[in-house]
């Protein structure tokens, strides 16, 4: 499938602001199921980006701004064609809890099993990951049953929420967006020792936003390590395995590792955000 994304990010501060420097994933992955037929980006004040790739391999731009500015425009424009994983279907069978102990020692793995900013692995979340489960040994069954908890039992709410609400908040009190409905699967996972990393991207409406919640601006899911099979996405905000209309922008441990836009400014005063996203199929 071929896709067109149009993301556009504006600051509008009430004072005027310098030395504004910023760190973007805002270009697409290159994976086994995604390449890039084109990728830009455009800064308003302009100003030059230096690139480099993150400790995850995802691509970053880094830009700053030092002079004084009441106004700040990120746009980016990229086209991806992506495959369908047809892995997805012979991993819902033969993988058992029993080779977690394995994957738990693998290098790649590592860093998804552990705590992070936004996911911690206490108790609680341990004992109701084991409810969830109810006996299952098949790992991918016992993902689908996480999936499937919380898209039934959170409730979808953009006020519930900020960008730096914490996983045991959002289990705690069954609300969030798509960010905190990929932290709360994270953290189930995780505490079973299921490899789970947390993604970033868009997502393709075909049905031009009536049925998907979460595409009006960039997405949020997860991915779950399947051995041979490699890593396959779980959306639990749309109760959906992710296939050929999701493309990947970058992918970490938790939202601080893969944040669209993050950055700094001297300045006071409040300011207005304004996020716009568009994907379209060009098939």
């Amino acid at each position: 499938m071929r896709i067109q994304v149009y993301h556009r990010t504006e600051y509008v501060y009430a004072e005027d602001v310098r030395d504004n420097t910023n760190d973007l994933r805002l270009t697409p992955k290159i994976t086994k199921f995604q390449s890039v037929d084109s990728s830009f980006i455009s800064i308003l004040p302009a100003t030059r980006l230096k690139r480099y790739d993150d400790l995850n391999f995802n691509r970053v731009h880094h830009f700053a701004i030092p002079q004084a500015h009441k106004r700040l425009l990120i746009e980016s424009r990229s086209i991806v064609q992506t495959t369908k994983n047809c892995n997805i279907f012979d991993s819902q069978h033969d993988i058992k809890c029993s080779e977690l102990e394995e994957y738990q020692k693998l290098e790649e793995c590592h860093s998804f099993l552990q705590n992070s900013v936004y996911v911690s692995l206490t108790p609680e979340i341990w004992k109701e990951a084991i409810d969830i489960r109810n006996g299952s040994d098949n790992v991918f069954q016992i993902c689908h049953k996480i999936m499937e908890h919380i898209y039934s039992c959170f409730k979808y709410s953009s006020e519930a929420t900020t960008v730096s609400t914490h996983a045991n908040e959002v289990i705690r009190e069954r609300a969030g967006v798509c960010q905190d409905f990929a932290h709360a699967m994270a953290a189930y996972c995780r505490s079973l020792g299921i490899p789970t990393r947390y993604v970033s991207g868009y997502l393709l409406d075909n049905n031009n936003g009536n049925n998907l919640r979460g595409n009006e601006a960039s997405h949020a899911w997860v991915e779950i390590y399947f051995g041979k099979y490699g890593w396959i996405g779980f959306d639990p905000t749309n109760r959906k395995i992710v296939d050929d209309t999701y493309i990947v922008l970058a992918f970490g441990r938790d939202y601080g590792d893969v944040a669209p836009v993050i950055g700094t400014y001297f300045g006071s005063g409040a300011n207005t955000l304004m996020i716009s996203v568009q994907v379209d199929c060009l098939d």
